[in-house]
């Protein structure tokens, strides 16, 4: 990564960071909010295929970020993480 960064990396880098912290600082509400969000995109997408376009493009880049998140949270504070795992697969279920 060279420096000075861009706006937009400095941007992104800046995004990624804060959302570690939101999620590092409150796993239930990260969790619960990622999952909800999933299962609306889901649920809107089955509705109306044609407005979903730019959605479902920040969805899928914003996947792998979200995993890696959700990793550390396991690697860290698996006991806080555990009970809402079942409540990611219900909501998630139909996104997979």
């Amino acid at each position: 990564m060279g420096l000075p960064l861009s706006p937009a990396a400095d941007s992104a880098r800046s995004a990624r960071h804060a959302l570690s912290l939101i999620a590092t600082a409150r796993p239930p509400a990260f969790i619960t909010t990622i999952a909800k969000e999933v299962h609306r995109h889901t649920a809107l997408a089955a509705n109306t295929q044609s407005q979903q376009n730019i959605h479902t493009t920040t969805l899928a880049r914003a996947k792998g970020e979200i995993l890696r998140v959700i990793e550390i949270l396991i690697e860290k504070m698996p006991t806080d993480v555990v009970d809402l795992l079942v409540e990611v697969r219900l909501l998630c279920h139909t996104a997979l």
